[in-house]
């Protein structure tokens, strides 16, 4: 804890610092009014107040135990967004919002870290470990979040000599947290701290008040934490009704003084019947009305023998997310009951519903639904009892177990939308049921987009014609359409930019999507203007209004994280994280295992050879290399190896005496290109710089770059170390049938790239400027 050991630095400084005073300024030592006694109600009081909140951040996780450390990238409903601040939770809402289903779906990118009550930080890596937690984690029942202290907030402090030594500003409340927990007698002597008043608080609902004394702040938080225990649910008649229907839940009743009287599970149906199961294995049904009068919420459960406790009139006290809290009198004094969800154990099953939304093939508002895909099984639940399910048309036919639908696998809707009941009861008791609703939906999956949904749609990912008057032939070529009218096109080896190459208009027939300045290659010829008849889920289907042609496009959002740096011509790319496999063409090598850390510390994400491994990777007609091709190859490398006269293999074209060249390290590890005729260019510099010899483990960047006059080049960690114009380089027409990596090689290699074309002296440079990463995907 970081403010701690602050304050622990600044008493031992002051404690030394007092035998160097000449005299000593005495005080009076404040009386205990006027002190922050440890552990004392007060004290308590505000630790409480300033514990961590958990429940600010419950539409993420869905606990009062902790808060989710920020910044964190969760997956909310299929759209990914980053939480920075507790504002940007408005926009997890707007999502949920915008669901025309009732289930919103919610993963985090593990790992996170979760902040307890008391800021004890938690690193969790997995969505079973954090629901292993939820499920184990009790909330500090003492954290207060009705009222909050307005910061900055200053103490002073005192020593045994009653000396003021130091005055300490506390900012927010994790250093008042800290701050008060380190209030205690211990090693160092006794520390008394007193508030500097006015100190200001704020109320939940905006309010705000300032308190001048110990006795006065005492009383505002203790008004604050009564009135917590009576918020307001927000839930609504409706709202509440539903939480009660939602799932099994547990009741504990309590007495007047808070010792509890009777543990019982209760399941409330829609047609008013409550089912007790108690602690005895006891069943009895009874009946529940909820209602509201004069903005009070009551339950009402009638008709218990056993169970006769429950009965009677219930005012709703306490809301929480999974928890409500009622109460009634009972001649001299009150008992309380508290309903919590149990949502994992449910005597009729572990069944949950979910809508069904199909695409309106013929746009007539029929389709054929499978009702049992509206069904789903609740995680982690445990059955009780068997169950049977049958499908209704009506609330009435589901309730009186009449006219279920007989083809529940082929049902055609009657309109739409369409609420389908599904009735789920014990199996040989009927008397023990639940109700669930499906809501069918049909979707015009032909529809067409508006201008502003064109916009926003064509910005979010790349696009690429996977027809073009059908066909393929544009397939290659990426379009990138950015904001402001910029278009960036790759493909052909080529990439790009077109200021205003793109816009959009509404004409009488729809959208319209006008191409311009577009001139690279063939897909050139989707200048013009382009109608745009069908948008639909990562596609679009155009034609041309000034001539008879088609266009279909479609969005390649992979969310690969690869920025795709000098990727032009590359066809050979082995970033080697996690996996050794070429990126270009997919292939894995199998049985390759020894991978290492890379230049930046990645694990896993650099190969290592001990000098008998190696691998190789297959010649194909895409990476293939030939007399007269121009190329470039780069890779990183980390020697290992301390015999000077080990001749070791980076990378390497085999052939025979005619064909095939060679990248590695010989003499001295000395950086090495060549054939097999004779011809080679040296790392001239590299025995002459004292941090490339022989011995050296640093990693190292090594370039060769040929081109259409046979001009060899070899640069090694972003500088031309030697050339070769007009070489008598020779290769071989002969393609070979695989590249070999790693023979006779000690030490590590990463970032393995080639290219069919000659890299510039900047591009090595920038190559060499890369950090290491740890890509899987490009």
């Amino acid at each position: 804890m970081k403010f701690r050991f602050s304050l622990l630095l600044i008493m031992m400084t002051f404690f030394l610092g007092l035998s160097c005073q000449e005299e000593a300024n005495e005080e009076t030592l404040p009386n205990e009014e006027e002190t922050i006694v440890p552990n004392s109600t007060l004290e308590n009081l505000m630790r409480y107040t300033s514990a961590n909140d958990g429940s600010v951040d419950d539409i993420m996780d869905d606990s009062d135990c902790f808060t989710v450390n920020l910044p964190v990238t969760i997956i909310a409903n299929g759209i990914t967004l980053t939480i920075e601040s507790l504002d940007d939770l408005s926009l997890l809402e707007e999502i949920f919002d915008a669901s025309n289903t009732d289930v919103d779906g919610l993963e985090f990118l593990f790992p996170i870290t979760i902040i307890l009550n008391d800021y004890t930080e938690v690193n969790i890596e997995s969505l079973e470990e954090l629901e292993a937690f939820i499920d184990a984690c009790i909330t500090n029942e003492n954290v207060i979040e009705c009222v909050d202290f307005i910061y900055p907030i200053s103490f002073s402090i005192y020593n045994t000599d009653f000396q003021v030594i130091d005055t300490v500003l506390i900012n927010n409340d994790y250093e008042m947290y800290i701050f008060l927990e380190g209030l205690d007698n211990g090693n160092n002597g006794v520390v008394l701290a007193s508030l500097n008043f006015p100190v200001g608080l704020e109320y939940s609902d905006g309010s705000t008040t300032e308190v001048n004394n110990n006795q006065e702040l005492q009383e505002a938080i203790e008004a604050a934490e009564q009135d917590c225990s009576t918020v307001e649910c927000d839930l609504g008649l409706d709202g509440l009704e539903s939480w009660l229907l939602e799932c099994s839940i547990n009741a504990n009743t309590y007495d007047g003084s808070g010792n509890i009287i009777d543990e019982n599970f209760l399941d409330f149906n829609q047609n008013g019947e409550v089912i007790i199961n108690g602690t005895l294995a006891v069943t009895e049904v009874g009946s529940w009305t909820l209602s509201e009068a004069n903005s009070e919420y009551v339950l009402t459960i009638d008709g218990l023998l056993t169970f006769d406790l429950l009965n009677g009139q219930w005012s709703l006290t306490g809301c929480e997310r999974d928890r409500t809290v009622f109460s009634q009198e009972t001649g001299s004094s009150i008992i309380t009951m508290e309903l919590e969800h149990d949502c994992s154990n449910s005597p009729l099953g572990c069944l949950e519903t979910n809508d069904i939304i199909l695409c309106d093939e013929n746009n007539d508002g029929f389709e054929v639904f499978n009702l049992y895909e509206g069904l789903s099984d609740i995680d982690g639940c445990t059955i009780n009892n068997a169950v049977s399910v049958s499908f209704h048309a009506s609330l009435i036919d589901a309730e009186s177990n009449t006219n279920p639908i007989p083809s529940a696998t082929s049902y055609t809707n009657n309109i739409n939308p369409q609420t389908v009941y599904v009735r789920i009861e014990e199996f040989n008791n009927a008397s023990v049921f639940e109700i669930l609703e499906i809501g069918l939906y049909l979707e015009n999956c032909n529809a067409t987009c508006s201008e502003q949904e064109i916009d926003a749609y064509l910005v979010e990912c790349t696009w690429n014609v996977v027809q073009f008057n059908n066909s393929n032939d544009l397939i290659g070529f990426d379009l990138v359409f950015l904001s402001g009218g910029t278009l960036i096109i790759t493909g052909d080896g080529q990439t790009i930019t077109v200021a205003n190459g793109w816009s959009t208009s509404t004409s009488a027939s729809g959208t319209v999507l006008t191409l311009t300045g577009v001139a690279l290659g063939n897909i050139q010829a989707i200048n013009g203007e382009w109608l745009i008849v069908e948008c639909a889920e990562d596609r679009l289907e155009l034609v041309a209004e000034n001539r008879n042609s088609t266009m279909v496009m479609e969005q390649d959002c992979s969310g690969c994280n690869n920025p795709g740096t000098l990727t032009n011509d590359l066809i050979i790319y082995m970033p080697f994280g996690g996996e050794v496999k070429d990126l270009i063409s997919g292939d894995i090598v199998d049985g390759f295992t020894y991978l290492t850390e890379d230049r930046s510390g990645n694990s896993t994400c650099a190969i290592s050879f001990d000098g008998s491994t190696n691998f190789s990777i297959p010649v194909t007609a895409e990476n293939q290399l030939v007399q007269g091709d121009s190329f470039s190859i780069s890779l990183w490398f980390k020697m290992q190896n301390t015999i000077a006269g080990d001749l070791e293999l980076l990378f390497r074209k085999p052939g025979n005496a005619t064909v095939g060249f060679n990248l590695g390290v010989y003499d001295l590890n000395t950086p090495l290109f060549t054939d097999n005729l004779g011809t080679s260019l040296w790392d001239n510099d590299w025995n002459q710089e004292v941090d490339v010899n022989w011995e050296n483990t640093d990693w190292h960047h090594l370039v060769v770059t040929v081109d259409s006059n046979n001009t060899v080049r070899l640069y090694r960690d972003g500088v031309l170390r030697n050339m070769e114009e007009n070489s008598s380089l020779s290769i071989g027409s002969d393609p070979a049938g695989q590249y070999m990596l790693g023979e006779g090689f000690k030490g590590h290699m990463d970032d393995l790239r080639v290219y069919k074309r000659t890299l510039s002296n900047n591009e090595v440079g920038d190559l060499h400027q890369l950090e290491a990463d740890c890509f899987n995907c490009l």
